[in-house]
């Protein structure tokens, strides 16, 4: 019998940082630091149409001395934005990854309303989990060390 494989949903992260596209590059941020996380969705009317990365707030912001009190997320936002469907299984994923060359895929449901999202990481820590963590690769990629919390850039 096949295992079957799993599909996006099973695997995505569903509490996304999301932020209005009028919010500023300074508050965007806060927010990024503030829940440890590396991207944030940006929304119009509940409809994503965009993402904000810690790269676009380096290379759009902070590499040019401006001053993110004053840059709206809509300015430096990645678009268009990637998606991927929830009920798409995870080679989908990671095909779609590698074809656009990013790490991180949107998951919206037919509407374009945020369900979710799904990283390199994600799609790591599942193979190492399948491969019982005991591929050093894969554990590196999925950031998985077992007994480990944090890391040392804390």
């Amino acid at each position: 019998m096949a295992i079957e494989e799993p599909l996006v949903e099973n695997v995505m992260e569903k509490a996304v940082m999301a932020v209005d596209l009028n919010v500023n590059a300074a508050e965007c941020a806060g927010g990024m630091t503030k829940r440890g996380v590396s991207s944030a969705v940006v929304t119009q009317g509940g409809t994503a149409v965009g993402i904000v990365t810690e790269r676009d707030l380096v290379s759009k912001v902070l590499a040019d001395a401006l001053d993110p009190k004053k840059v709206l997320v809509r300015d430096i936002m990645s678009t268009p934005l990637i998606t991927v469907p929830a009920n798409a299984k995870i080679t989908t994923a990671a095909s779609v990854m590698a074809e656009y060359r990013i790490r991180r895929l949107v998951v919206v449901d037919d509407a374009g309303a945020l369900l979710g999202i799904i990283t390199a990481g994600d799609l790591a820590r599942n193979l190492a989990e399948k491969h019982d963590y005991k591929e050093a690769t894969l554990n590196a990629v999925a950031r998985y060390r077992e007994g480990f919390e944090g890391g040392p850039y804390q």
